[in-house]
């Protein structure tokens, strides 16, 4: 089926479903994940009025002219994306590499990470424990790989423990949004999705060339300080 013809059915598609997640609407039109959530965000540029949300219910919907308004409305007191400059950090963990497209992989590979970085916080000297250990994410999407660190900030860089990481982040300037739900991939996702929608409305242009970061108290946290670098 040629990509246009494709474009039309998933946006009537979209009208006639007016909520939907990414998942359901890559099954249904048998295309893999990253590229419906592509043809998602080419609706949106075409102006198909498409809002993310995130959490365990998470998706897009499409909003009605009233929705539109209020929405434009309510955002200069309640805006839940912030611009903000955050410190050079250090960090020390484990990191995968998959390819993009491999959701499922990723989806059950990253509470392993998480689960072996904790087992092994012995291991990491100057670890940050002031007012409390910072467990940190750093990913980056670049050329189709998915690269993700499950990690925890330190103080300085010492001796780097066998098959694990270090990465020193740059001062950068951040849209932050906080997550609130489940943090496995497809909740994440979604909500990465709202973020960068948020960004374009507020005039931000992300860096695909930093790593964003995942910040929580706890490796299982269910809530995450989301930070997508921006532009300079």
């Amino acid at each position: 089926m040629p990509k246009t013809e494709r474009m039309l059915k998933i946006m009537q598609r979209v009208y006639e479903k007016r909520s939907f997640t990414v998942g359901e609407m890559a099954d249904e039109f048998s295309v893999s994940y990253r590229t419906m959530l592509r043809y998602l965000h080419e609706l949106s540029d075409l102006g198909v009025p498409l809002y993310a949300t995130e959490g365990k219910h998470g998706g897009y919907s499409v909003l009605t002219s009233r929705q539109l308004r209020e929405l434009a409305a309510a955002a200069p007191d309640t805006e839940a994306v912030k611009r903000v400059v955050k410190p050079r950090i250090q960090i020390v963990g484990l990191e995968m590499k998959t390819p993009f497209t491999a959701f499922y992989m990723t989806h059950t590979l990253k509470p392993k990470l998480w689960q072996e970085l904790v087992s092994r916080l012995h291991e990491i000297p100057y670890r940050r424990t002031t007012p409390r250990p910072s467990y940190v994410a750093a990913v980056m999407n670049r050329q189709q790989i998915y690269h993700y660190v499950a990690g925890i900030e330190v103080t300085a860089l010492g001796s780097v423990p066998e098959g694990m990481v270090s990465l020193t982040i740059p001062a950068q300037e951040y849209a932050m949004y906080t997550h609130e739900g489940r943090s496995d991939r497809e909740d994440i996702d979604q909500s990465y999705a709202y973020v960068l929608q948020r960004m374009k409305q507020l005039g931000m242009n992300p860096d695909p060339g930093c790593y964003a970061l995942e910040c929580r108290d706890d490796a299982d946290a269910s809530v995450i300080q989301m930070f997508i670098p921006i532009k300079k």
